[in-house]
């Protein structure tokens, strides 16, 4: 045994198995987490997908939190080697799921940006155009054939 780490009591580093509590303590910190920023998509200025794809990202995010607490913490590999296997590889299953969602979440926001954008590039230009033609400037000149 190190003996550092019979000094300072540091016992859990190095370890792959951890004791339940201490999943228990991030799982309940992530819950809290997760149930604020819950709320907080509950906003009217969030847009309705960005919310569904955020909010799709949370539970799964969550599942995968606890799937990666009980495969730490709950699932002995000693002694269920079938359930800890699959419980890891739900995780990574999970987490690829979640770089997926984040991908379309990136796609949707420069999505939404773009159209801001060409919103305020129409705005701005009919405002010029309205201020042009109060100034006379760039006026177009009377066609006397179309009037004929």
């Amino acid at each position: 045994m190190n003996p550092l780490l019979a000094i300072h009591g540091l016992r859990l580093l190095g370890q792959t198995h951890l004791p339940a509590w201490t999943t228990y303590v991030v799982l309940a910190a992530a819950a809290v987490a997760g149930g604020w920023y819950w709320r907080r998509l509950r906003r009217g200025s969030v847009p309705r997908i960005r919310r569904r794809l955020r909010r799709a990202s949370l539970v799964i995010g969550g599942g995968v939190l606890v799937a990666a607490a009980a495969a730490s913490g709950w699932i002995d590999p000693d002694v269920d080697q079938i359930p800890y296997l699959v419980t890891w590889a739900g995780v990574v299953l999970g987490l690829l799921v979640l770089v997926v969602l984040a991908l379309v979440d990136a796609f949707v926001s420069v999505r939404l940006h773009q159209r801001s954008l060409d919103r305020r590039l129409v705005r701005d230009t009919l405002r010029i155009r309205e201020a042009m033609d109060r100034e006379g400037i760039g006026a177009r000149p009377e066609r006397e054939a179309d009037d004929a």
